[in-house]
């Protein structure tokens, strides 16, 4: 066996070990809990009709279900994008129905499948579980198999020995020169990234926080397209590919955004494949013969009911039905072809590369961001969509999400980002943007020396930019600088777990933060400016709970994950964790910390347990820093009163 097919073998186990681990999540959940408790938790419904069956790219079906009378959608904590299981019996039935969220309304959800038409799914009583991305795992398994077939010696093949590190990358190719630059404001670093991404069959980009990533790869794509190439733009998030078609399309690139309309954003809806196919002509003839299928179903149903028809008479109603159904899918298709076909860049998320919208499309350059967060076989389906490939992204930000302990043990948490970025040939490989345009100096101070090795520097526009520049906030003479440290120790502020919720939570904290926020309120800050970054859910809604008012005014209060590749004027950072063990948790993998810690662009306060923060080497590095500093703020100094 190769060296190849060895690391294959290795990552195809690993994936099946986190797809087991997922369904096993998730069985467990219908299994210890029962649906009633499960509908009061608001991750599954039932007492659910189907309003509307409509077609809809790929081949599949939106199905539109009313929920039984005095059914809430408003807190629902099923999301659009969110795998789920339709069932009526039981969740293992046989006909049971794989599907996704995809939009809520206040009085319907709808839920995407790749099922034909059936005429049970009219019938009442329908109920929705989440699920284990199934579809997810078998793109995955799909593109380790395609992998593990490449002929040796082929481009694919020795692509795959550079990414596995089983080989060393080509020394025949150099940087592609370029004669003029759409963006005349690019650093030299980001310059050298595209020259590289349009030169090599595989580069990389490591783009740390404020750097320019995202402008970098904008400016990438539109020389490949300027080029005549057909690029594929993709991520691991659908927040990181809309920011990159959001650049696109300003720019006046032909773009087709492919993804549910509920999860992408707002200025990239008109984009999607679904608004796109919504306006055709041709979508207005599938809905007129579905309408008309539909009233000839319901019919035929009333005419059974008085037993009113013949054998006969119901095949051939239905054999007219479905023709008109098939009718329909064609011209969707056809539609659908023809838009798809006229765009220069399709964007959608690494997992979705290979969905059936993508199927029989035909790229030169893929573009992978967001390469450290997507686990190596996502990363395969969006690789194996063209024989040349971009990746960027940050091993020093969030890992991909692995839950099972035998795919973590197998390495599935480590990307082929990380390990290039690390390996003997980084120097051939990767362009490292140095030059960072979001954070003032102060902020950026600790991330470079711990994380970075100081090689960032600050951009002249933001290295000195105050808070107090902004119009309307005034100075905070006990908060002064940008970087406040707020040493919570000996307040008694523990955390605490209730039996119901794993998560952690720090009421005195939570308490502290609100303070700190309305203090920030008071000075002139806008509530939309301000954002609070804590690593566990039950301390989201704590601070949540305690600043609703605000909350509505635009403050976002939200995990790590939820910050990943944004910024805000200001930012709050609650550490939650005081325990006398030690214990710190999530705060462990200090790669979520600095996330958390570069999101500020002129002001961020970090509230922490000194005493417990003195026992992890990099909070006590943030520690001593804040001290050296003058950044260091007892939290025993006030109790941090609005501002008068």
């Amino acid at each position: 066996m190769s060296d190849l097919q060895t690391e294959l073998s290795r990552l195809s186990r690993a994936w099946s070990a986190e797809r087991d681990a997922a369904r096993a999540r998730y069985a467990e959940e219908r299994t210890n809990t029962t649906l009633a408790d499960r509908v009061e938790a608001r991750i599954a419904l039932r007492g659910l009709t189907l309003d509307e069956a409509l077609p809809a790219p790929g081949e599949r079906l939106l199905l539109w279900f009313r929920p039984e009378r005095g059914t809430n959608l408003r807190d629902l904590r099923l999301g659009p994008g969110d795998p789920v299981l339709l069932w009526r019996v039981t969740p293992d039935e046989p006909g049971a129905v794989h599907g996704v969220l995809t939009r809520r309304s206040p009085d319907r959800v709808g839920v995407m499948v790749t099922a034909d038409a059936r005429d049970d799914l009219w019938d009442a009583g329908w109920r929705i579980d989440r699920e284990a991305p199934e579809v997810t795992f078998a793109r995955g398994r799909d593109a380790l198999q395609a992998a593990a077939a490449e002929p040796p010696g082929s481009v694919d093949w020795q692509r795959l020995n550079v990414l596995f590190g089983v080989s060393a990358p080509s020394t025949k190719q150099a940087p592609m020169p370029v004669s003029e630059w759409f963006d005349a404001r690019l650093e030299d670093d980001q310059r050298e990234a595209v020259r590289r991404g349009l030169g090599r069959d595989l580069s990389l980009v490591l783009g740390p926080p404020g750097t320019g990533k995202t402008r970098t790869l904008a400016e990438l794509v539109q020389q490949a397209v300027a080029r005549g190439e057909r690029v594929l733009v993709t991520a691991a998030s659908h927040t990181a590919v809309d920011n990159l078609a959001e650049r696109l399309v300003r720019a006046g690139v032909r773009l087709v955004r492919i993804g549910h309309p509920a999860r992408v954003s707002p200025e990239m809806e008109a984009h999607t494949l679904d608004a796109m196919l919504e306006r055709s002509d041709a979508s207005e003839l599938a809905r007129g013969w579905i309408r008309e299928a539909e009233a000839m179903k319901q019919k035929l149903r009333q005419r059974e009911k008085r037993k009113a028809t013949t054998w006969t008479e119901r095949r051939e109603v239905m054999t007219e039905v479905n023709g008109l159904y098939a009718s329909a899918k064609r011209a969707t298709r056809d539609a659908q072809r023809g838009i798809l076909d006229g765009a220069a860049v399709i964007a959608v998320t690494a997992a979705g590369s290979e969905s059936g919208q993508v199927a029989g499309q035909r790229f030169d350059r893929v573009v992978l961001d967001e390469a450290t967060q997507a686990p190596d076989p996502i990363a395969l389906v969006a690789l194996q969509q063209a024989p040349a490939a971009v990746l960027a992204g940050d091993p020093h930000q969030l890992p991909p999400t692995v839950i099972g302990e035998e795919a973590e043990r197998l390495g599935l948490g480590e990307t082929f980002f990380e390990r290039l970025a690390a390996g003997p040939h980084a120097g051939e490989l990767v362009t490292l943007l140095r030059v960072q345009h979001r954070m003032h100096e102060a902020l950026m101070a600790y991330p470079n020396a711990a994380t970075y090795g100081g090689a960032l520097r600050a951009s002249a526009e933001v290295a000195r930019a105050l808070l107090t520049e902004v119009e309307g906030v005034r100075e905070d003479p006990s908060r002064a600088g940008p970087f406040v440290l707020l040493d919570a120790v000996g307040r008694g502020w523990e955390e605490e777990r209730t039996g119901d919720d794993p998560s952690t939570r720090n009421p005195g904290n939570a308490e502290r933060v609100a303070a700190e926020v309305r203090r920030l309120v008071s000075r002139g800050v806008g509530a939309a400016d301000i954002g609070v970054i804590t690593p566990y859910q039950a301390q989201v809604r704590e601070i949540r709970d305690r600043l609703s008012e605000l909350v509505d005014a635009g403050l976002e209060v939200s995990s790590v994950d939820g910050f990943q590749g944004r910024e805000k004027l200001v930012i709050v950072v609650d550490l939650v964790r005081s325990n006398d063990e030690g214990e710190i948790g999530f705060l462990r993998d200090v790669r979520r910390m600095n996330v958390a810690l570069t999101r500020a662009r002129r002001w961020m306060m970090v509230l922490g347990d000194g005493a417990l923060m003195a026992r992890h080497r990099y909070y006590k590095g943030l520690l001593e820093h804040a001290e050296t500093t003058d950044a260091w703020l007892s939290a025993w100094a006030d109790e941090a009163e609005a501002l008068e």
